[in-house]
Formats: structure tokens, C-alpha cells, sequence
């Protein structure tokens, strides 16, 4: 099983719920929502998600965002709680010093068991209280840093590796000299590895930037399969990038380079996802859809990209 990690911003969410909708998530594959916000776009996603019988997890206590203040708000805090009671919706936490304080709080506010908890672990100097904590018990899921001695450390089952494999660069015109590079081989073996999945940031990275700016740069970021099935990924980057301005034009740039290159490689359906579809079309039509959709597309094309995999649909 995937479990990316997916920042909570609107577009990330958005990619989500429209894999969705369209019934391209696969039942493989289980985005782990971290909220920015509690507000209507998050509920709308876990509806989604609810109805088109997929599942999600989502992080409780957030370490970027303003949502833990946002769970005060009645109304809405009502709506996510129903949610979340769901059985498609599971509860993970970020464990940390206070964790077993506020797992009391996630047990009594969310009507779980310890072992419907999905624990997200990033310091090995908590690994002593967790074992306090689950001593008779397992969570649902352990997700845990790719590092063997983290993992002896634990005293726990249900083991899902985390790593962040893209390579974030300082700046997108960077990708010029870096257009191809090894991606992430996790689910070729994470089972042997002793896993029973495997976890990342997408093709976006576990750095958080909440606020945007007008880049010199657009770059388009495209995982494929390469003969062996590992992944890879393709940086198209626009080539007028001396200041901010024309950023339609820049996406035009970069957006020539994917069609171009997806025609010369694609000779089989698993590349063909619904993100490429639409791809294709502001290609065919010259629309710009800006810049946030830019990133929806790459990740719903990554997720569903994965999904495709590991459902056998590769040659």
C-alpha cells in the first residue's frame, strides 16, 4: 500500500478529491491528509473520498497551519468529527513529548481504540514512550523514517517506510541542468523490506511554503516508470526565465517540452492518466490554467501513476 503524505493546502486537496470523483484514486493507495486548515475544501475531499469508497488518514495535530485552533470552532469541528467516524477516515498523530496526553485526548474526542490510531514517528528519543504507550497494542500503522535502526528501536507492528525521495531545488529554473533523475524503487520492495507500505511527500517534497510568490521559473514535474518499473522523473522547465513576468508564457514553454517528450515515450495506457489528459488539452487549446493547478496535475498524476502500478497495469 501508498500512503503520501499530502500537505492540506486547497490545490493539494483538490488533486485528491478529483482523483476521486473520477474514480482514478486507487484502492491501493491512501492519501495521509496534514490539514493547514479545517475548512470546506478539507471537508469536501473526505466526502469525496467517503463516497467514492476509498479511505484517507488525517493527522491530528498538525505541525504547520493554523487547523488545532480551527478545531475550536463548533460548527465545523462538528462536521470533521462525523467525518472522521467514518470507517474510510482513520486519525494519525505526530508522536511527540506530550503524546500521551494528547492520545488520551484523540481516543475520547474521536471514539477510537488505540488500534484504529495511525502514528506518525520522526525522533528516535520518543520511541520509549510510545513503547509505553502501545506495550499491548498496535496502531493501525507505524509510519517510521527508512532506518533500520529507528525500526529496532520499536516495539511495534503494521511498519510503513517514510523517506521524502523528490529533490527539492532552491529554485525551478535549477531543473534545467537536472532534467531526469532516479525517483523512488519503494514499491518494488518495501514488502521485502519488511513493510506493509510505503510513504513520501509526492513530487512536492516535505518542505512547507505557505505562501506563494511569482517565480522566474515554471516547472512541470512528471514521474514515469523506467524499464525496470522504478521510478523516475522528468523536470520540464520553461526557458524565458529572466524575470516574473508572462507566467502563461512560461508555462506554455515548459508545457511544449512535456507533450513533446509524453509523445515521444508514451506508448502504453498506465502513463495515460487523467492529469496527462489534461495536460494534453490546455496544450491542444493554449489555456493556462495557473499555477496551483500546475501542482494539482502533477500530483494527481503521480498518485495515479502509482495507483497504476501497483494494481499490474504495467507491461
Amino acid at each position: 500500500m501508498y500512503y503520501p503524505i499530502i500537505r492540506g493546502r486547497q490545490y493539494d486537496l483538490l488533486a485528491i478529491r478529483e482523483l476521486a470523483v473520477n474514480e482514478r484514486l486507487s484502492r491501493h493507495i491512501t492519501p495521509i491528509i496534514e490539514p493547514i486548515k479545517l475548512n470546506s475544501t478539507l471537508i469536501s475531499t473526505l466526502s469525496e473520498i467517503k463516497n467514492a469508497q476509498n479511505s484517507a488518514v488525517v493527522i491530528s495535530n498538525p505541525k504547520v497551519g493554523s487547523f488545532m485552533g480551527e478545531l475550536e470552532i463548533e460548527d465545523i469541528k462538528h462536521k470533521f468529527i462525523e467525518l472522521t467516524k467514518e470507517n474510510n477516515v482513520t486519525i494519525a498523530h505526530h508522536f511527540n513529548k506530550n503524546s500521551v496526553e494528547q492520545i488520551r485526548d484523540i481516543i475520547e474526542s474521536y471514539e477510537v481504540e488505540l488500534n484504529d490510531i495511525v502514528v506518525v514517528h520522526s525522533e528516535k528519543k520518543f520511541v520509549n514512550f510510545y513503547n509505553d504507550i502501545f506495550e499491548e497494542e498496535t496502531p493501525k500503522l507505524n509510519l517510521i523514517p527508512l532506518d533500520n535502526a529507528f525500526r529496532r528501536q520499536l516495539n511495534g507492528k503494521n511498519l510503513v517506510g517514510l523517506d521524502d525521495k523528490f529533490n527539492k531545488l532552491l529554485r525551478n529554473a535549477d531543473y534545467l541542468d537536472n532534467e531526469n533523475e532516479f525517483f523512488s524503487e519503494e514499491h518494488l520492495f518495501f514488502a521485502e523490506e519488511g513493510y506493509i507500505g510505503f510513504s513520501d511527500y509526492s513530487v512536492v517534497g516535505a518542505e512547507f511554503n505557505e505562501g506563494g510568490f511569482a517565480p522566474y521559473a515554471v516547472a512541470i514535474h512528471i514521474a514515469y516508470p523506467n524499464e525496470e518499473n522504478a521510478l523516475e522523473i522528468m523536470h520540464f522547465v520553461s526557458d524565458s526565465n529572466r524575470d516574473t513576468s508572462d507566467p502563461a508564457g512560461k508555462f506554455s514553454e515548459a508545457l511544449d517540452k512535456l507533450i513533446k517528450w509524453y509523445v515521444d515515450y508514451s506508448d502504453n495506457d498506465y502513463m495515460n492518466t487523467l492529469a496527462m489528459q489534461i495536460f494534453k488539452r490546455h496544450h491542444n487549446e493554449g489555456t493556462y490554467p495557473g499555477l496551483p493547478t500546475l501542482k494539482k496535475l502533477s500530483i494527481m498524476h503521480h498518485l495515479e501513476l502509482v495507483g497504476n502500478i501497483l494494481e499490474g497495469r504495467l507491461r
